[in-house]
């Protein structure tokens, strides 16, 4: 009597398969529940120029604010993603306030990290022009390249008829990129001194005043977008 037995020609495959089944199946369900979805940390503060004890303290959208209040902003990349900070202030005027530069979005942010805005220990200060002062905050798990490119022509363009123009294209892309993300899956968890827009200027000395203990953990699947309105009286 032979100790074991062929498998039939029909059998073998089955067999293959099933051990398949057995030794590499967990493997790919460990790996997607290691897989973990893009993250940041976003803290956006101000501090009230007219309190006795100026503290910062977390900005809400339809905040209103004084000239001589003070903003500033953190974010943190738990993992590779990349974010972007556009400023609209009252006057139409657009500001890409992160990344500091758009040549380095790709490669030179690194994870772990807390990057201010403006850099360092300065804050901005809101200056004499009141109206409405628009934030757009986007996180995103792929490069925007469309937007990095219209920011690009916005900045160079000299015709004040072409810079609107180019202002309307950029408000159109921010509505786009809302639309996205609420179309997609995405779900939210709960350099010095250039390039500054007009609305807000530097505040004349640094503040010590720290603002991560106000910063929020957001996390999405694809893309991630906020719009901040501050009313500037």
């Amino acid at each position: 009597m032979r100790s074991e037995q062929a498998l039939s020609p029909m059998a073998a495959p089955l067999f293959v398969l099933l051990i398949s089944i057995l030794f590499f199946q967990p493997c790919a369900w460990g790996a997607q529940k290691n897989r973990s979805d893009p993250e940041i940390l976003w803290a956006f503060a101000a501090m009230r120029s007219h309190s006795p004890h100026p503290r910062a303290e977390p900005v809400t959208s339809g905040m209103a604010l004084s000239s001589g209040d003070k903003l500033k902003m953190m974010i943190r990349m738990k993992n590779k993603c990349f974010v972007y900070l556009i400023h609209k202030d009252s006057q139409g005027n657009f500001t890409m306030l992160f990344p500091y530069s758009p040549q380095q979005a790709d490669s030179a942010y690194r994870r772990d990290r807390n990057y201010f805005v403006p850099e360092g220990e300065a804050w901005f200060e809101l200056d004499n022009r009141t109206g409405k002062e628009t934030f757009y905050l986007i996180a995103s798990d792929q490069r925007l390249l469309d937007i990095e490119y219209t920011y690009k022509k916005y900045v160079s363009c000299k015709e004040t008829k072409g810079k609107l123009d180019l202002g309307e294209e950029m408000l159109s892309e921010l509505g786009a990129i809302t639309q996205r993300r609420f179309a997609s899956s995405g779900r939210a968890g709960l350099s010095a001194g250039r390039g500054l827009a007009r609305g807000f200027e530097r505040a004349a000395g640094a503040d010590p005043t720290d603002i991560t203990g106000l910063a929020r953990k957001i996390s999405f699947n694809n893309i991630y977008s906020q719009t901040f309105v501050i009313d500037h009286k």
